[in-house]
């Protein structure tokens, strides 16, 4: 499957509403706190990178990315649920280091129950090196307030 990737550096509607839909389809399963229109803008008005994914016209996925001197963090990294496991991620993944803004060093948190996630990080070289206790929060569902673990992980290429 053949994408493009952009780099969302001002206020697009269009968009915006593609990437609210793809983080609830990427994430709904979790019952975390969905991420709203206002969130995307307040994070480009933040500073922070947002790499998209398009496909026939249509964002696939998406990350999210803050780079600094010292390290780069990856926010999120989300994929439209019919598009996962198609290399979408990856590709985002890939682009994002080979990013001129790109350091060598990222670190990130992931939730303790995304194993999915957890693994395509570990494939690229990322490594555990923490956990943050009570990380996120559960916005929906029977545990509704509980709050899960979240394991950060570092990548360092230099």
């Amino acid at each position: 499957m053949k994408n493009n990737i952009f780099i969302l550096n001002k206020i697009n509607g269009e968009i915006i509403n593609q990437l609210v839909n793809i983080y609830f389809s990427a994430f709904s399963k979790f019952y975390f706190r969905n991420w709203s229109f206002q969130d995307f803008i307040d994070l480009i008005n933040n500073g922070y990178s947002i790499f998209y994914s398009i496909d026939n016209h249509k964002v696939i996925g998406f990350a999210v990315v803050s780079f600094n001197k010292d390290f780069s963090e990856i926010i999120t990294i989300a994929v439209e649920s019919n598009y996962q496991r198609k290399n979408i991620g990856r590709n985002l993944l890939n682009y994002i280091m080979s990013s001129a803004e790109f350091e060598g060093n990222f670190i990130l948190d992931v939730a303790i129950i995304n194993t999915v996630a957890i693994k395509f990080y570990e494939k690229f070289g990322f490594k555990k090196i923490g956990k943050r206790h009570s990380y996120y929060l559960i916005s929906e569902g029977d545990n509704l307030g509980h709050k899960i673990d979240a394991v950060v992980m570092q990548l360092r290429l230099y």
